[in-house]
């Protein structure tokens, strides 16, 4: 008898909980953002509550009361639900393509499928965090150019548009002739305290028309190509994009999916639209009995004549995703190689920069200074 009123007890906490969660679908969420630490977290918690026995819809319900993110609250919701339904996790998580892009969904559906999942997870969360980490790389070989660029346009602008425009009553009293950089500075710090509404009408008229613009997929893919010929950039941004690649065809080959949906998987988790582009164009050749690494040989700007070579290898010896592997670990040593110099080698580039911005504002303030001092002592 107790153990009827345990089990009927169990139901109605089970019904309560997925009535809950039904109310939060039933929220309008029109911006979903999900941050990568973020699914790094899910992919490792839920990893580990399959490895403890957990059942699966279980383990999303404990994530859904416990998550902060609200937009992965949500999704959680849907795929709870989902569940209930009869539904695997890789169709919810499909619904939001824009948060978890096809590698993530198809590599959950593969471990659904052959009854991996959680070791599917914890490779997942690995694969994040190595994702998370070149990020924060670049990001921080980027920072110092960054912060000694926008102080030096700091100061330009204060010395330029502030200090200049009080000095200049001085300047007309004792009739001295300005020199041609102040007068150029001059006109541009009236000009734009005069037209200052049109110039941020214009402004915002120019950054609406380049959002639409990059919408444009022809314009992307050129705006692409040239970051990948910056002089110094393009080669991370090459290398970030064959680590990506390599890394990605490994694992889905790992998997046992077949080679050309798996290029179709990798076109599509490429965030370079050059690179998306050849890679679909290689996955269509493959079907016509092409080899991968003879396509990529031909690609020179985008794969080099190491990395191609790492790919025939591989598929001669039929050892491709071991081949992948050892690309993707070469190309992140090379990234790391890379973002470690970043800095210096900007550097030159920036303080050139600087200088010549700074320079130009300095004369601009110190030449008339320096005649008004000229007068007096006349």
């Amino acid at each position: 008898m107790d153990s009827k009123k345990s089990s009927v007890t169990e139901k109605k906490e089970e019904v309560k909980k997925i009535a809950k969660i039904k109310t939060v679908k039933e929220k309008k969420v029109y911006f979903l953002s999900v941050k990568i630490r973020d699914k790094i977290l899910l992919a490792k918690h839920l990893s580990v509550m399959l490895e403890a026995g957990i059942p699966l819809r279980e383990a999303l319900e404990t994530l859904h009361e416990q998550t902060d993110s609200k937009s992965l609250k949500y999704i959680l919701g849907i795929a709870v639900k989902d569940l209930s339904g009869g539904q695997v996790l890789a169709f919810s998580l499909n619904k939001f393509q824009k948060i978890f892009d096809p590698f993530f969904v198809n590599l959950v559906k593969v471990g659904e499928t052959s009854g991996t999942l959680q070791s599917t997870l914890k490779y997942l969360a690995a694969q994040l965090e190595k994702t998370q980490d070149l990020q924060g790389k670049v990001r921080n070989a980027l920072l110092y150019p960054a912060i000694v660029f926008c102080g030096a346009l700091g100061v330009g602008i204060y010395l330029g548009f502030f200090m200049l425009p009080q000095l200049l009553p001085l300047f007309s009293s004792m009739d001295l002739k300005l020199p041609f950089t102040t007068r150029m500075l001059l006109a541009g710090a009236n000009g734009f305290s005069t037209y200052w509404p049109f110039i941020l009408a214009f402004l915002i008229v120019i950054s609406v028309v380049f959002v639409f613009l990059f919408r444009i997929e022809k314009i992307k893919i050129i705006v692409h190509g040239f970051f990948i010929r910056l002089p110094i950039l393009g080669r991370l941004f090459r290398e970030i994009q064959v680590m990506q690649f390599s890394r990605v065809f490994g694992i889905l080959l790992l998997s046992g999916i077949k080679i050309v949906p798996a290029l179709k998987i990798t076109a599509d988790s490429l965030t370079n639209l050059v690179y998306k582009r050849e890679i679909n164009r290689i996955a269509d050749l493959i079907e016509r009995g092409e080899a991968v690494g003879g396509q990529l040989c031909k690609l020179k700007l985008l794969f080099t004549k190491t990395s191609a070579n790492m790919v025939v290898i591989g598929e001669r010896t039929g050892r491709l995703s071991e081949s992948l592997t050892a690309l993707a670990d070469f190309s992140d040593r090379e990234i790391d190689t890379m973002t470690r110099n970043l800095s210096t080698m900007i550097e030159p580039f920036v303080l050139m920069l600087v200088g010549i911005m700074v320079g130009f504002v300095a004369l601009s303030v110190i030449t008339p200074i320096y005649q008004l001092t000229q007068s007096f002592s006349g």
